[in-house]
């Protein structure tokens, strides 16, 4: 049973101190340390664990990770190959990585808030969380993005407030009496973490002292999930950084389109209507080509070779397709550079045919012309890394 009373509960603010070693087990090339009194938050409730390090014998071993099992932290360290013991009694110095720790406090705030007011309006309960590169949390019931964005609303007038994070251990008749979120029947102690007009919720992890130190909440996405939704959501520095990095992509796809920042899904709009007409007219022009080609070709040949330029792999398809299908050819074989700068990348292929197994053929080609690819009997694709001149020499010979 958690008693609360380690350092990053007592003093959640210090991120050094001093301590002395209980135990250290190798584990491999890393170690396992168990101290007498630590400030290294562990993982638990959905929060990853406090990262940093501990100035052992004049030598710093970063810790990535702590987990509380049996009542005790375990301090778990990156490799180390320079540390043949680590002696019980030994003083060492505890430094957590700060900027780490307060990102994380920051979220698990944040997700309190929004958490607490959604239940508070709707009644649905927070039913998963996990806080990694995003917060996601699980509610119990459906909520649509128009809500969700109110939501948000709501939770950032909060932290504009810059209302108190208030935490307290209340006695069991004072938690009988208590309206508190709960994902479990609780035990023993419970800490409770109360955010005025927001949110009553039994946790274990670290929190920021004042609504304000988050800052900005920002909610990414929310889908449909198990009868209710799953939230992605920032908090604090990282919701910050995402805005930022948002605003700079924004910036620079208004500059390519040539529109204002605030027009920018106008734009790639108007850029697909561009596209999808451009790529209208093409197949026209391509459709004309073909026309004019296949009227210049032989009927009836045994094997048709076509080399192309600037031609995609679905162009050469529809060109070996038509050869074929209106009887130019038995076998056609339609090419196309793989990168008209640089010849010896070689040639794109399409190859078709109604009366050869193209299949087992693929192989000879592939080992004759430095080729990769294949298909099935009647059609295969690939490339081909040779010169042109030998590329007709070996379908010629094998196809011809």
């Amino acid at each position: 049973m958690e008693m609360f009373d380690e350092l990053y509960y007592k003093r959640p603010s210090v991120t050094e101190f001093d301590a002395r070693v209980v135990s250290a087990e190798p584990k491999g090339k890393k170690w396992e340390i168990v101290l007498d009194r630590t400030a290294f938050y562990p993982e638990g409730g959905g929060q990853p664990s406090d990262r940093g390090y501990l100035e052992v014998g004049g030598r710093r071993i970063r810790v990535s990770h702590a987990t509380l099992k049996d009542g005790v932290v375990r301090h778990t360290t990156e490799e180390v190959t320079d540390v043949d013991e680590i002696e019980v009694g030994q003083q060492v110095h505890g430094v957590i990585d700060e900027k780490f720790r307060a990102d994380n406090s920051a979220g698990h705030t944040g997700e309190h808030i929004l958490s607490g007011l959604i239940h508070r309006k709707y009644g649905y309960e927070n039913v998963g969380f996990h806080m990694s590169d995003v917060i996601s949390i699980d509610i119990s019931g459906p909520l649509t993005y128009e809500q969700l964005m109110e939501m948000e609303d709501a939770a950032n007038e909060i932290i504009r407030r810059d209302l108190p994070v208030l935490e307290y251990l209340p006695t069991d008749e004072e938690l009988e009496t208590l309206d508190y979120r709960s994902k479990k029947e609780l035990t023993g102690t419970v800490r409770i973490i109360e955010i005025p007009e927001a949110d009553v919720c039994a946790c274990c992890g670290t929190h920021v002292s004042r609504t304000g130190e988050i800052g900005l909440l920002k909610c990414l996405s929310i889908a449909s999930y198990k009868g209710g939704v799953r939230i992605e959501l920032l908090a604090g520095r990282p919701a910050l950084l995402y805005v930022r990095k948002i605003m700079e992509q924004n910036s620079e796809i208004s500059r390519l389109l040539s529109v204002k920042p605030q027009q920018t899904a106008a734009g790639v709009v108007r850029l697909q209507s561009e596209i999808a007409a451009e790529k209208e007219r093409t197949t026209g022009f391509i459709g004309r080509y073909y026309e004019s080609k296949a009227a210049a070709a032989e009927d009836g040949q045994a094997l048709l070779i076509d080399f192309e330029e600037n031609m995609n792999s679905m162009d050469i398809q529809r060109f070996a397709d038509r050869f074929v299908k209106d009887g130019k050819a038995e076998t056609a074989a339609v090419l196309t550079e793989r990168n008209a700068k640089d010849p010896e990348e070689g040639y794109n292929y399409v190859i078709i045919s109604r009366s050869r197994n193209l299949r087992d053929a693929a192989k000879t080609l592939n080992a004759a012309l430095n080729g990769r690819g294949g298909g099935r009997d009647v059609s295969i694709q690939g490339f081909f890394r040779a010169e042109r001149e030998q590329i007709e020499k070996v379908l010629r010979e094998n196809l011809g």
